[in-house]
């Protein structure tokens, strides 16, 4: 009797969820937009302002050149020449990962910035932080990592060092060989990293808004905010939906773009990982190189943020005499420790949702779990300022400013990183010890608990961290869909960065990097002991 009524009740919670989660709130902010006509609904993006939409294209763009190129030219040092301390390298590349965006602006402020760390030592700033040039900067610093993952896991199934080996042994200069043989093997890795980089970066907001507020430079995501936050007019909220609409085109728009281009490229399956060059002296000032950058753009912004929340008060000088923990204490107040509670309670609250629409969503079978993995995807693809307008105008009127608004909206954002990890870990499990239990006397239900749970479970887990590290440091949803009540810790941490105290700030900051840098150690240390967790990552 459980097996007839067990599927049914799973397609009805998946049915429900995807509906609630995902068809009706984008639904909502398409009839929002299209019921009053096309031309109002161009109107309002001429209100909305050229200026912006202008910013964030070109912006963007020269993100994913600059982090193409990084990513590129990393993944050849790591993945193609014997370097020592390769292995060391890659965690250094990766580490802006676990940084959120926000977080790194500031600490390049405190390092590069007026009366920054270099200005104070060296007499040495950053022309141009405060203003697109920064945000251009801290933005290629973030996204490096992401295409180099993409282009590191690209090489080792498609480019075929030995084919450019023989390229060299026909004549061919490294340089005529790379461009006539690697890289035509790499291009639909390259189109995949250049998309993702670029939607990334379009949705960017906490780098915009604390380098480009200041300076007055708006993109979309920081406009978005500024009207949601700052104006209750009908106009205001009606360039809102304009610009989340013109968001989700263009973030459509390019991943259709990268399927189709993505799909033109030569498919080589090859060893790539497995045979590299012997490091030589080019390499090696190549690597020396590397590091000096992983040096400069993300470990002296940390140890400036650091010594920032450590320094007694402004404009004193980061010696001994004037280092104290007493700001974390001060940083520590009521009002942040409500705010670090809803915060882990928001982030335990969509693990545990997001992992269970997994279970559920993967216990329907194979047949479905491809689907299901791409209309689950298409939330996390959305712009987190467009799904906060989504969700807004989909449930604003019964949970506006409670954490339950917040909540759906980080599992609409999020249930995508529960369930790859799940999804591709259940498709590497053999159905005979199931259909053995299940042959020795075990039900359905028991089979399930004692057998496949079980096998399951580093599986869960990563997809459990992986959902908790995304929404403990979560903003751009958070700064739109706050209350009076529901600030979490990165909205108060950008709160304090406008208008607070700053070695206050760098000390919640710091707080808010090293729950999260915890997290993300403790994922990795759970994907190295249990690999096979990376199918679905």
């Amino acid at each position: 009797m459980v097996e007839r009524t067990w599927r049914p009740v799973a397609w009805g919670v998946v049915a429900a969820a995807l509906a609630g989660l995902v068809l009706w709130p984008l639904a909502r902010l398409l009839g929002e937009a299209v019921g009053a006509g096309l031309g109002r609904l161009l109107g309002d993006l001429g209100s909305a302002g050229a200026g912006a939409i202008v910013n964030s294209l070109w912006v963007s763009a020269l993100v994913t050149v600059l982090a193409l190129g990084g990513g590129l030219a990393a993944a050849l040092l790591t993945e193609r020449s014997r370097i020592s301390g390769a292995g060391l390298l890659r965690l250094a590349i990766l580490v802006p990962l676990v940084i959120p965006d926000f977080v790194s602006a500031m600490s390049w402020l405190r390092a590069y910035g007026p009366v920054g760390l270099t200005h104070r030592l060296l007499g040495i700033e950053l022309p141009g932080l405060v203003g697109p040039a920064g945000i251009v900067i801290v933005l290629s610093v973030g996204a490096l990592p992401l295409a180099y993952l993409v282009i590191a896991g690209g090489m080792r199934v498609r480019a075929e060092p030995d084919l450019e080996r023989a390229a060299r042994a026909s004549g061919a200069s490294a340089l005529v060989a790379f461009r006539s043989v690697t890289l035509p093997l790499l291009w639909p890795v390259l189109v995949a990293a250049a998309g993702l980089v670029f939607v990334t970066s379009m949705n960017a907001f906490g780098t915009p808004v604390v380098l480009g507020s200041p300076a007055g430079f708006t993109t979309m995501t920081t406009r978005i905010y500024g009207d949601l936050a700052f104006s209750s007019s009908d106009e205001a909220f009606r360039r809102v939906i304009a610009l989340a609409c013109l968001l989700v085109v263009v973030a459509v728009s390019i991943v259709g773009l990268v399927d189709r281009l993505g799909g033109q490229g030569v498919d080589r399956t090859g060893l790539a990982g497995g045979t590299r060059a012997t490091a030589g002296p080019h390499r090696r000032w190549a690597a020396v190189l590397a590091w000096l950058a992983v040096v400069l753009t993300v470990l002296v912004p940390l140890l400036a943020l650091v010594l920032a929340a450590l320094t007694r008060a402004v404009g004193l000088d980061p010696v001994p005499a004037n280092l104290t923990l007493a700001n974390f204490g001060r940083a520590l107040d009521s009002h942040a420790i409500g705010a670090l509670a809803n915060s882990l309670l928001l982030a335990t609250g969509a693990a545990a949702l997001a992992v269970g629409l997994a279970l559920v969503a993967t216990a329907l079978g194979s047949r479905w779990r491809p689907r299901l993995n791409t209309a689950v995807t298409l939330t996390f693809a959305v712009p987190g300022s467009v799904l906060a307008v989504a969700v807004l105008l989909a449930f604003g009127a019964t949970l506006r400013d409670t954490l339950a608004i917040i909540l759906l909206a980080y599992v609409a954002k999020l249930w995508a990183l529960g369930q790859r990890p799940i999804s591709g870990a259940a498709d590497r499990l053999s159905g005979d010890l199931l259909r053995a239990a299940r042959a020795s006397g075990a039900g359905l239900l028991a089979a399930l608990r004692t057998v496949t749970l079980p096998l399951l479970a580093p599986a869960i887990a990563a997809g459990a961290l992986l959902v908790f590290v995304f929404a403990v440091h979560e903003l751009t949803i958070s700064v739109l869909l706050y209350g009076p009540t529901t600030e979490t810790l990165a909205v108060d941490i950008l709160g304090l960065q406008q208008v607070g105290d700053p070695v206050v700030t760098a000390a919640l900051a710091v707080i808010l990097t090293a729950v999260v840098a915890a997290l993300a150690g403790l994922l990795l240390l759970l994907i190295r002991r249990f690999p096979w967790t990376e199918a679905g990552h």
